[in-house]
């Protein structure tokens, strides 16, 4: 089975976000062999980052130890991966900028793990113009930090989904017909391209063992 995790940075129950997430999920669930997950900030305690470099020094996963151990598994598990936020002040909620921060030793512990596997992001925004498109920079930025490749989704999307929701909540998003066509074709990029990234990192393991050749050991990686 591939899995997609879809991970909602808004703190918004029945929100324009949250709606436009799972709606991306159904579709990507129309594919076959494909499973989806979920995971919202909402309700959770997520401390923040406080640059002990204690995961450096001792290559673990963060010490803080409270509701986002949850949402390391379930990355770990994942073949692609859609971040979905809210637009604040032209970037990505707080909540959700917090969690990212957190999730920072993951390339040390499980070094090469997310290397060429599947990211996207959708945003959504109460006025047109209102940074939906720079609040998908940090996301888009996270999956390159971690070695993912990024998919915009099929022509037209760019760089992802986007719903201009005129601060509605779950009907703005449902009301605006072109940002929910954009995140359904968003949704059908990103997982055809997850289907065959997936497929082409298998062949691509056993190949590495042919050619003895371990990722791990890069001295990029070795910090």
């Amino acid at each position: 089975m591939t899995k997609i995790l879809g991970i909602c940075g808004s703190p918004r129950r029945n929100g324009a976000t949250e709606y436009a997430l799972k709606r991306a999920l159904e579709v990507c669930e129309t594919y076959p062999d494909i499973e989806t997950d979920y995971w919202t900030v909402r309700g959770k305690k997520i401390g923040y980052c406080i640059h002990c470099d204690s995961c450096i020094r001792n290559k673990t996963m963060c010490i803080i130890k409270d509701d986002l151990q949850e949402l390391e598994a379930k990355i770990l598990e994942a073949d692609g991966i859609i971040i979905a936020s809210p637009v604040y002040d032209m970037n990505i909620t707080a909540q959700l900028a917090t969690a990212l921060n957190r999730l920072r030793p993951i390339y040390l512990v499980y070094s090469g793990h997310l290397q060429n596997k599947v990211g996207g992001a959708i945003t959504t925004g109460g006025t047109r113009y209102g940074g939906e498109e720079t609040a998908k920079s940090p996301i888009i930025n996270f999956f390159l930090m971690h070695e993912m490749l990024v998919s915009g989704g099929l022509g037209g999307c760019y760089i992802g989904g986007t719903i201009w929701s005129k601060d509605q909540k779950e009907q703005g998003a449902i009301d605006d017909t072109v940002g929910i066509d954009s995140v359904e074709r968003f949704a059908k990029g990103l997982t055809e391209a997850v289907i065959v990234t997936k497929a082409g990192r298998e062949i691509w393991d056993k190949e590495k063992v042919n050619l003895k050749i371990d990722d791990s050991k890069s001295p990029l990686r070795d910090h």
